[in-house]
């Protein structure tokens, strides 16, 4: 009887597979349905083990991903054909009766491929928040499809890889606050309107390289598990990463921002990398923290540029870049060397309310090429206003930079900017306490398995980093009744 069961399901899936093939909508769409039906039963089907009825329904859900990816040619006249009537200039001039018959099957194939995508949307999601749907176990290959449609793949989870590399979104997208346990593949895409990941999780490596961006695009408040890269891509709108975490590596590099870009609030634990990018607008990196090597050197920024608020564990080299507007590096902690060495600032430049407890270098005394040049004014290390000092952790700075054509470093007799103190033992002694709590509880996390565990593990360094960033906002305050750095270093 199972046996009669499962060819006469095979029996009807091939002939749903000739259905789509149909020059007609209604049998296309047949076609569909009964496939989406036909996977449902095999996964209720009770005489099969469950690797058999994922098998079964793998078999069509390629099909159903093929459609998805197939050609479809009026798809590259969608500006065209997406207007209520033809344009004066363009494909359907002085063919009125063709553009609204073609208009009318565009749709039409439109709604059929919405029909696929709702119908698998609806199975990947479940009634309780971040937990697997129906079809959550089944691998998914949209790649190089072209998308003439809005796609909604809201609140998804995958627990297999998935594939939309190479796809071009001519609509709108939202992916936002899915789950991705197997490897998140988006390379090499354009996305013409509005794209949305908004509060995802990505437990396996994810990658969205050389993509492109024509409007806004959010992935703000996103966990990444796993290594992330974002390396060569464009966003010609308004771009938020804010708020999210990366376990792992990131990559950013090579990129370029033609509006706003906001990664404020993000934790890096391990490398992050946005070398050799451009940003046309203003950037926004403040009050993020860096457990790993930062690394933002060869890059350009046109507008403002704020790295401030941030707490630096690693390295952080941002060597051989120009800004043009604004930099804040203020009110920040770096814990290792801070490269900013072959750069050139255009605006004002802010360091002031910062600890910098390793070197600190602006150029390297023996090679002349390496210095950098401050061409609208002197870099701000005490904010008089504020009464912020900088403090200073190393006697090895480097704060040699051109003076030709730019202005220098004020410094006092210690070596250091005007206003400026070294930390004391103290302070040392409370920093490094701080970090090493910080290294136990990372090595911690590492080890525990539970999810209660790793919770509170995971909550207990941004705590620890607040602890920090309230301590360094009270040490670099200088309080009223001491002299003005000019008599202080006199």
């Amino acid at each position: 009887m199972p046996e009669k069961h499962n060819a006469e399901r095979r029996e009807r899936y091939t002939k749903a597979v000739e259905q789509l093939g149909s020059k007609e909508a209604p049998v296309r769409i047949g076609g569909v349905y009964t496939l989406v039906g036909l996977v449902d039963e095999w996964l209720l089907d009770e005489n099969l083990d469950y690797t058999e009825k994922v098998r079964e329904g793998q078999v069509i859900i390629n099909n159903l991903c093929a459609y998805i990816r197939s050609s479809f040619a009026l798809a590259f006249h969608y500006d065209e054909l997406t207007q209520e009537s033809p344009t004066a200039e363009g494909l359907y001039k002085n063919r009125e009766q063709d553009f609204y018959i073609d208009k009318a099957e565009f749709k039409s194939e439109a709604d059929i491929r919405l029909s696929i995508i709702k119908e698998i949307h609806d199975r990947l999601q479940s009634p309780k928040i971040n937990t697997p749907g129906a079809w959550s176990d089944f691998e998914y290959d949209f790649s190089g499809s072209i998308f003439f449609y809005p796609v909604d793949f809201t609140r998804s989870y995958y627990t297999k890889p998935v594939k939309f590399s190479g796809s071009t979104y001519q609509d709108e997208v939202r992916f936002g606050g899915s789950t991705y346990q197997g490897g998140a593949d988006f390379s090499g895409s354009i996305y013409w309107r509005g794209a949305d990941f908004l509060s995802s999780t990505y437990q396996s490596q994810a990658n969205f390289t050389g993509s492109t961006y024509q409007d806004k695009a959010v992935f703000s408040s996103s966990t990444y598990q796993d290594g992330v890269n974002f390396s060569g891509s464009t966003y010609q709108g308004e771009v938020f990463f804010r708020g999210s975490v990366y376990r792992d590596w990131v990559v950013f590099n090579g990129s370029t921002y033609r509006e706003e870009a906001d990664f404020c609030g993000s934790t890096y634990r391990r490398g992050a990398d946005f070398s050799n990018s451009t940003y046309w607008g203003k950037i926004v990196f403040g009050g993020s923290v860096y457990q790993g090597w930062a690394v933002f050197r060869d890059s350009i920024y046109r507008g403002e540029a704020a790295f401030n608020d941030s707490v630096y564990w690693g390295g952080a080299d941002f060597s051989g870049s120009t800004y043009r507007g604004r930099a804040g590096f203020g009110n920040s902690i770096y814990q290792e060397g801070a490269n900013l060495s072959r750069s050139t600032y255009w605006g004002e430049a802010d360091f002031s309310g910062s600890i910098f407890c390793s070197e600190i270098y602006f150029g390297y005394g023996t090679h002349s090429d390496s210095f950098s040049r401050f061409t609208g004014c002197a870099p701000q290390f005490y904010d008089e206003t504020n009464h912020k000092n900088t403090l200073f952790g190393s006697n090895n700075n480097d704060f040699t930079v051109e003076n030709g054509r730019g202005h220098p470093i004020y410094r006092g007799f210690e070596g250091l900017p005007l206003g400026c103190d070294f930390l004391t033992a103290e302070q040392k002694e409370y920093l490094a306490d701080k970090f090493q709590e910080i290294e136990e509880t990372k090595n911690k996390f590492r080890e525990v398995k539970d999810t209660e565990g790793n919770v509170i593990l995971v909550n207990t360094p941004l705590s620890l980093n607040g602890e920090i960033r309230v301590w360094r906002e009270k040490v670099t305050t200088v309080k009223a009744e001491d002299t003005a750095p000019e008599e202080k270093n006199n």
